[in-house]
């Protein structure tokens, strides 16, 4: 596995998604399905990520840009960034075998695709503290804010274990 997926998306609302988009739109089809509220106030505030669901997880930026992120697949738990100023974990189901990495705004298409085997993974979020990216910031930016390289780390796991704050960093 250890596959990298490295792209610059656009965090518009501050915020962009790791989806497994078909097992999404399945799961919102679902009425029996009892859907969290992704963007509580620990979420916001702790966590910085949203769960929109059991194939869905919203990343929560510093800022609404461009943003650096690095998506890299695992065969087990891989050890912590010794630079993130910010580290927290939680569960994604991939019933389809195929992970996106988009922007709040994008249709996820194949320039965002990464295919993994099917079933459930834990994947951690870090924040490293970084300087803009390559691609232009918005000269209006809504949220000023620091820049960070966002580093998501996708392994399998047996079972979902909930959301774990790792490493909380200063507030964004």
């Amino acid at each position: 596995m250890d596959q990298v997926r490295r792209a610059v998306v656009f965090a518009d609302h501050a915020q962009f998604y790791v989806q497994d988009v078909d097992g999404q739109v399945a799961a919102e089809e679902d009425e029996d399905y009892d859907w969290p509220e992704a963007w509580s106030d620990e979420a916001v505030e702790v966590w910085r990520i949203g769960l929109d669901g059991p194939c869905s997880i919203a990343i929560g930026t510093a800022r609404s840009d461009h943003v650096e992120t690095a998506l890299q697949v695992h065969h087990a738990c891989p050890p912590l960034l010794a630079d993130a100023e910010h580290v927290v974990e939680a569960d994604l189901t991939v019933p389809s075998g195929v992970v996106h990495v988009f922007g709040c705004m994008e249709l996820p298409g194949p320039q965002h695709r990464v295919e993994i085997p099917a079933g459930q993974y834990r994947i951690r979020v870090s924040h490293l503290p970084s300087g803009p990216p390559a691609a232009p910031t918005l000269a209006y930016s809504i949220e000023p804010g620091p820049h960070f390289d966002y580093h998501l780390d996708l392994w399998p796991c047996a079972e979902a274990t909930g959301v774990a704050v790792i490493r909380r960093g200063r507030a964004a």
